[in-house]
C-alpha cells in the first residue's frame, strides 16, 4: 500500500487551511513546497521528497501555528505521546537501537554529527544533542557509556509542543529519519 490516500489528505488539509507557506526547513535540508503540482522538493538535491517525508513535512505545516511558543529546556519521551507507551517497542528498535549499535561504545562519537545538522551539545548523559528537526520541533539524543554496573544506553526526547504538530505515528517517522541520518 502506498502512500497517495495519505498524502492526498494531508494536501487537502493544507490547502483548506488556506496556509500557503513557501520552504520549510527540515533537519539538514530545506524543502519547497510547490501546491500547484502537490510536490515538495528538497533544495539540496533539486528532487522531490520521499513519500514518508512529504507526509511528516505536510503535517507539520498543517499543525505548526497551533505552537506559539516553545518551552526551553522541556522534554518528553516517546511513551509521552498519545499511544506512545504501546508503541514504545517499535519506537525502540526503529529509532534507539540503531543510535545504540553505532555510538554505544564511543557515546562522544555523535558529537562529530552535530555540523551535519542544526544541532548543539547539551549538558546530561554522557554525550547529548539537541537537533533542531523543524523550526518548532527539538529532538534531544542522550548517550550513556557503559560502565561497571550498566550496559551502553540511549534515549530519544522531544520538546513538548511535538505532541500539538505531529501525531505519535509521525513522531516515530521522525525518530526513524533522524536515526538513520546520524
Amino acid at each position: 500500500m502506498g502512500y497517495e490516500v495519505a498524502l492526498k489528505k494531508a494536501w487537502d488539509t493544507v490547502q483548506d487551511a488556506g496556509i500557503k507557506q513557501q520552504y520549510i526547513k527540515f533537519l539538514n535540508d530545506e524543502y519547497e513546497i510547490d501546491y500547484a503540482e502537490k510536490n515538495i522538493i528538497s533544495m539540496s538535491c533539486n528532487a522531490p521528497a520521499k513519500d514518508f517525508y512529504k507526509l511528516l513535512l505536510l503535517h507539520y505545516i498543517a499543525n505548526e501555528n497551533k505552537v506559539l511558543r516553545l518551552r526551553r529546556d522541556e522534554w518528553i519521551s516517546f511513551k509521552d505521546m498519545d499511544g506512545g507507551e504501546a508503541y514504545f517497542p517499535a519506537f525502540e528498535k526503529r529509532a534507539i537501537g540503531p543510535i545504540l549499535r553505532k555510538y554505544g561504545n564511543n557515546p562522544a562519537g555523535i558529537f562529530e554529527r552535530i555540523k551535519s545538522f542544526n544541532a548543539e551539545k547539551i549538558g546530561t548523559g554522557t554525550a547529548a544533542i539537541s537537533i533542531s528537526a523543524f523550526p518548532k520541533i527539538k529532538v534531544a539524543v542522550i548517550l550513556w557509556a557503559k560502565d561497571d554496573e550498566f550496559s551502553a544506553d540511549c534515549n530519544m526526547l522531544f520538546n513538548p509542543e511535538i505532541k500539538d504538530i505531529l501525531p505519535t505515528e509521525d513522531t516515530a517517522v521522525l525518530g526513524g529519519i533522524i536515526a538513520s541520518l546520524l
